[in-house]
């Protein structure tokens, strides 16, 4: 069995209360019985792409022993990511990367197009994820990771800044009996549809809840609410089936039951 943590939309911006929710969640999952074998943080890492906030995001996300990998979003900077962050030189190609554990590999897509909100995956990242896919072993599972949900999400908000481009993900996903499953963030809230035949996965926000279509009273309007507590999903990967979990994580802490 593998266990993954999914964190999403965290929007370091210099101030505490982001920084204090992914503090909190990182407590949480260190605190587990049973650690995750990885962390995954699916973009929008910070609010500006500034270098500061990536200094902030690598001081909170730093203290965790758990392996981390990231991908950008829209609201991040490829350099200063992986300048601050990641540690490596410059550069504003695309940020595509493989995480590879026992029987697992999962692919890790730059959906980001620098200078704009919208998502889409480019020829270079559809080569490096073909020869990823050939090069891993036959028996291995496999996911699937971006920042922009490839479905329409029915949000004002993110569907005009979703994938552009999902038709050719969504026949590789179809015709590779390996993928388990798709996971995105972006949409600021907890969705769940059918990709290619496969589980489309969006994770929520640590920082905030975006509503839907149904939730907006005037044009324009975000439907946007800071109360709820941060969470995060729990993906086990078991037997070559993908089970999603919803763990809201209470910013005071754990009450147990007597």
């Amino acid at each position: 069995m593998i266990l993954l943590a999914q964190l999403s939309d965290t929007h370091f911006d210099l101030k505490t209360r982001n920084a204090e929710r992914v503090e909190r969640v990182l407590a949480y999952l260190a605190a587990l019985p049973r650690q995750p074998d990885a962390i995954l943080l699916t973009g929008d890492i910070t609010d500006a792409g500034r270098p500061e906030e990536y200094e902030q995001a690598l001081v909170t996300l730093g203290s965790t022993t758990i392996p981390l990998w990231v991908l950008p979003g829209n609201h991040d900077d490829r350099n200063a990511l992986r300048r601050v962050l990641l540690g490596e030189d410059a550069s504003a190609e695309p940020l595509d990367r493989a995480m590879r554990l026992d029987g697992l590999t999962v692919a890790l897509l730059d959906s980001t197009v620098p200078g704009t909100g919208g998502g889409e995956l480019g020829d270079d990242t559809f080569a490096w994820l073909t020869d990823l896919l050939r090069a891993t072993p036959p028996g291995d599972a496999v996911l699937i990771a971006l920042h922009h949900p490839p479905m329409a999400m029915y949000s004002t908000v993110v569907d005009p800044i979703r994938l552009a481009n999902p038709q050719w993900l969504e026949q590789i996903v179809a015709a590779d009996d390996r993928i388990l499953g798709v996971f995105t963030g972006h949409a600021h809230t907890m969705g769940t549809t059918l990709f290619g035949g496969k589980p489309l996965v969006v994770a929520p926000s640590v920082a905030s809840t975006i509503g839907g279509a149904w939730e907006v009273t005037a044009p324009g309007e975000v439907p946007i609410d800071y109360a709820p507590d941060p969470a995060l999903l729990l993906h086990v990967v078991d037997e070559g089936r993908l089970t999603t979990l919803l763990r809201p994580v209470p910013m005071g802490g754990r009450i147990a039951a007597v």
